[in-house]
């Protein structure tokens, strides 16, 4: 029943949209305000990764229902920094760069509301030969899951928990990039999320997340260069805060040793390959205090700058629900067995 209860919802669908279907301008103002919308939306439903930056509109199909292919590049920015996509440094080409396409379905409502009714998203790391070509002494991408980029993030964030004056320490969550050069100095580069420990614990590597099963509470990047004697460069961007302020905090390096013990306790690791996280009609971002600010800091400016056009690319208030205007079918009332 549930099934055919799906086909006759997307049967609707598919009726009411493919009727009015029509080709328009990649440049249609339009399309580009819709777009830009489409990728707010996106950055605010996925968890994990790194925020995506709008790049290219490949094609676009208007009518009750946009069907828009977006061509999409990798930002710095982790999806749960508050920090909006527009104002996100582009990941350059020397480190690596990732991009893809989202296939996106936003649809129109008579109340003059636009929203993302799916996306699927497709990324894929530049080629190393490539960068091999262009940049012989660039760094490469490590595995996540590797003993050297355990390492590099626990010697960086062993480092910011001595020197921080943050009232708890903090505990490696996920590797979400890891890369190494081997010269002109040997070097791993890390970014990684991090949780509050329950205690202050010494070492590091027995601190026990405070709450588990909760958001990271930051974002951090760490570079560690040589060997034994190592430099040590580090910044976490404190955006989930339970017990600790939100600030900034960067740790300028200095002559460390390196953290021993790598093996003992492996933190959670970034499954590096993007899945398709469908957002419903239903799916809005939460109201709550600690959600991406990119909500309350765009929607005036999302406004405002589609306003005058054809279509209206407006954000729903955060408590809106899209109701198709549709009467439900009655159940015969005749008291008659059938037959």
């Amino acid at each position: 029943m549930l099934i055919l209860i799906w086909i006759f919802l997307t049967a609707n669908i598919l009726c009411v949209s493919g009727t009015s279907l029509v080709h328009v301008p990649c440049d249609d103002k339009t399309v580009e305000n819709l777009s830009r919308l489409a990728i707010t939306y996106i950055n605010e439903d996925r968890q994990t990764g790194y925020k995506f930056a709008l790049n290219r509109i490949t094609n676009g199909l208007a009518g009750k229902v946009y069907y828009l292919d977006l061509d999409v590049l990798e930002t710095k920015c982790h999806v749960l920094s508050p920090k909006s996509w527009k104002k996100c440094a582009i990941r350059p080409f020397m480190e690596t760069q990732i991009s893809g396409n989202c296939n996106t379905t936003v649809l129109h409502t008579s109340e003059g509301f636009s929203y993302l009714y799916s996306y699927d998203c497709t990324l894929v790391p530049d080629p190393p030969e490539k960068l091999r070509l262009r940049c012989p002494v660039c760094p490469l991408l490590l595995p996540v899951d590797s003993n050297e980029a355990i390492a590099a993030a626990r010697t960086s964030l062993l480092k910011y928990n001595r020197q921080s004056t943050l009232p708890v320490s903090l505990t490696v969550i996920t590797i979400t990039r890891a890369s190494h050069q081997s010269s002109p100095v040997p070097a791993s580069f890390v970014e990684f999320t991090v949780q509050e420990c329950s205690v202050a614990p010494f070492p590091e590597v027995l601190c026990e997340p405070g709450h588990e099963g909760k958001e990271p509470v930051g974002f951090c990047v760490g570079e560690v260069f040589g060997h034994g004697q190592q430099d040590v460069k580090v910044s976490c961007e404190i955006f989930r805060p339970q017990n600790i302020p939100t600030h900034n905090v960067q740790i300028h390096h200095i002559h460390k040793p390196s953290f021993q013990d790598v093996g003992a306790v492996r933190p959670q690791l970034a499954d590096p390959v993007y899945q398709t996280i469908p957002a419903g009609p239903g799916s809005l971002p939460a109201s709550d205090s600690t959600s991406s600010s990119e909500s309350t800091e765009s929607t005036e400016a999302d406004s405002s700058e589609e306003a005058g056009y054809s279509v209206r690319a407006v954000k729903p208030p955060l408590n809106f629900r899209h109701v198709p205007r549709r009467q439900r079918r009655q159940i015969p009332t005749s008291t008659a067995p059938p037959h």
